[in-house]
């Protein structure tokens, strides 16, 4: 079990996480919704601690949340200069014993001999994901992984994700198009106003949907009422 209790961050007076609690079960592939600037990827870097909340505590099998028990794909990923994909993926030790580079190679048809400044930014996607699927973690953090990557690479990671799940990882991934989520998730997650305002399960998928438009119908309403 993973618990987040009443987790706050802010940043200078905007809060974003607002005493956000909530439980979510391991062994299965959580989505995390909601609009812009709901707070996603400040979630999920408190979650992988790489910031730390301004209070509250994050509990992972009832002991305290360890950087070592996670591996983050974050949204936009750092890469040094004129080195080559083999060279960035030699950086990060291979703990996971069933990773196979060849495999991959093979999958997402990267030129790892060439210098990553060459690289579209599906590739830099791609070749930041191989790193982060090197590493055996207990929880894997996915935040936007599907921007920039062409349909078939797209269904190559919800087969990545569900086999991560097959060996009973914990995974977490927002992304700004529902359908994928809708097709591998367990459990979808809608987060509001600074706390998951609403947790849904495969047969209340409809009940999300509208819940996550709702207030942005509202919203939009009000501001193009006198204005179209």
């Amino acid at each position: 079990m993973i618990e987040l209790k009443n987790i706050s961050i802010s940043f200078g007076d905007n809060c974003v996480l607002n005493e956000l609690t909530s439980e979510f079960n391991t062994s299965e592939i959580h989505g995390v919704v909601g609009l812009n600037g709901a707070g996603k990827t400040t979630l999920f870097n408190a979650i992988a601690k790489v910031i730390e909340p301004d209070s509250g505590q994050i509990l992972f099998n009832e002991n305290n949340i360890k950087r070592s028990d996670t591996e983050f794909l974050e949204t936009e990923n750092y890469f040094y200069s004129n080195i080559t994909g083999s060279e960035y993926l030699k950086i990060f030790s291979a703990s996971n014993k069933d990773f196979s580079l060849n495999a991959f190679r093979e999958l997402f048809k990267i030129p790892l001999d060439e210098l990553i400044e060459t690289y579209s930014n599906g590739m830099k996607k791609k070749l930041a994901l191989m790193a982060v699927l090197k590493q055996d973690k207990p929880i894997y953090i996915f935040d936007e992984p599907f921007n920039g990557l062409d349909l078939e690479t797209n269904k190559v990671l919800e087969i990545v994700i569900k086999k991560l799940k097959e060996k009973g990882k914990t995974v977490f991934i927002s992304s700004h198009i529902l359908e994928p989520l809708i097709d591998i998730c367990d459990n979808i997650h809608l987060l509001s106003g600074g706390i998951i305002k609403a947790s849904y399960k495969e047969l209340n998928y409809s009940e999300l949907k509208r819940g996550l438009f709702d207030e942005l119908i509202i919203s939009a309403d009000k501001i193009l009422r006198n204005s179209i």
